[in-house]
């Protein structure tokens, strides 16, 4: 159970995530839930992360989108070996980097929304 205005915020980033991204990804099953099994979403392991790195850029350019997680999230995630390398990047499974397009516009569409309740 959510409480708090934070909380809460979390929550509208993650089901506007599961709209517009788990709703296409290749490891969701046909309940639409996730299936992955034996590691946890980057998506959902980097929310608040990735949630504030996008909030806090403005570009045009994705690949500065790119740069920062990469140089962020990535950097911190448990899949990354010790050289900094990322097999699941690598092989197209990871999501954050396979969806980051997604995941910018469901951050915007949160930020719209509560913009046009402001």
């Amino acid at each position: 159970m959510t409480m708090g205005g934070h909380d809460a915020l979390q929550d509208e980033y993650r089901e506007a995530i599961r709209r517009r991204v788990c709703s296409v990804c290749l490891d969701s099953r046909d309940d639409g839930t996730c299936g992955l099994s034996g590691r946890v979403c980057a998506l959902e392991a980097h929310l608040p992360q990735l949630v504030a790195i996008l909030a806090s850029l403005e570009s045009p350019r994705l690949d500065d989108y790119a740069a920062a997680v990469r140089a962020l999230v990535c950097s911190r995630c448990e899949s990354r070996q010790p050289e900094g390398a990322c097999q699941l990047r690598e092989a197209a499974a990871c999501a954050l980097d396979a969806y980051l397009p997604l995941v910018l516009d469901a951050v915007e569409e949160v930020h719209s929304r509560r913009r046009s309740h402001a």
